[in-house]
This record gives structure tokens, sequence and C-alpha cells, in this order.
């Protein structure tokens, strides 16, 4: 079960956590690309085409690395959003799927968009209710893009769920591209 963040971490979310989320993502949607900052790559996939809004290979990659490149704290936040600049019911989650999943379940969490990232400020995932993007420090994402086989194809599975061969009219190519340009 998730424990509330002010509780568990004595900050508040309006503070700490806008003020990390909204120096890393802007509140574009595709094809504009989110980067705040530089230093920054990302990934975004079609959240409704998965039980657990992005491929298991991601997450599966995406947990490994931060379990193995987490500083304290390595625990995860967890925020709803309507908009940056309103958040509501922050969380502090243990890092990994189960209880993110467990997130996601209580109060229907899943059907609203919000952010989960690392308490370490090495990534953040915005999921809206189209799309789950990731984002990480240019070390972090690396790594993770490694694991998931190299740029090459990270990028062809983001064609995929994006574009799946079909007329890119709206310049998905280009948003794809830009998130991963950093690499």
């Amino acid at each position: 079960m998730a424990d509330h963040y002010p509780e568990a971490l004595g900050l508040s979310p309006t503070t700490a956590w806008l003020n990390f989320i909204e120096s890393i993502v802007l509140p574009t949607m595709p094809p504009d690309l989110p980067f705040a900052i530089q230093g920054w790559a990302g990934m975004a996939f079609d959240r409704t085409s998965y039980e657990d809004l992005a491929p298991d290979s991601v997450w599966e990659c995406w947990m490994a690395v931060h379990d193995q490149a987490a500083s304290y704290p390595s625990g995860l936040g967890a925020v709803r959003y309507r908009n940056a600049s309103d958040l509501l019911s922050g969380v502090h989650i243990k890092p990994d799927m189960e209880s993110i999943r467990t997130y996601w379940d209580e109060n229907y969490s899943f059907l609203r968009d919000h952010y989960v990232f690392s308490l370490d400020q090495q990534w953040i995932i915005r999921l809206d209710q189209d799309t789950t993007l990731f984002l990480g420090k240019l070390d972090f994402m690396r790594s993770v893009v490694d694991r998931l086989g190299g740029v090459a194809e990270v990028r062809k599975m983001m064609d995929d769920d994006f574009i799946g061969g079909s007329d890119d009219v709206v310049g998905l190519g280009d948003y794809i591209d830009g998130l991963l340009a950093p690499l």
C-alpha cells in the first residue's frame, strides 16, 4: 500500500514535487517535445495498447536500471494531476511494479493523468490518457536504452506504437527522433 507523501517524507508535494516536475516536463503533448531542460532524453508509448500502460520490457529495464543506479532515497513518488500547477494526492511508492500497480488500482488512479518519478530525481514518467512518456537523465536513459537493444530498437518500438506503418501526418516521427536525439 502506498504511504501518503507528506507523512512518509515530511515534504509538501506542492513545493518539492511541483518544482521538480515543472523543471523537467513542459505541459506539451505529441508532437511537441516535452523537455524543459537539457541533459534528458525520453521515449513514449501508446498507453492504451498495454495492460501496464507501456511495454513490459520497458518497465522491466526501467526498474532494473533504477534499482542499479538509485541513490538514497531510492523510492518513488506518484502524483495525479489535472495540469502541472494542480497536483493532487501525492504518495510515496516502493520501487517495484507491484507497488506501482497498487497505486494505479487505489482510487482508480490509472484512469487519471499522473506522474511517477524517482525521489532521487533521475527520471520521471508522465502518464496521460493517450501516452506514457518516460524521461530520464542521459546516463540513466542510456542504460535503459542499451538494455532494450539500443537506440534503433527503441526507435522502432516507438514507431510501431505511434505510426505503425501508416502515413505520419502529424509529425510523430520527428517527436520520436527528438526524444531520443540527446542519446
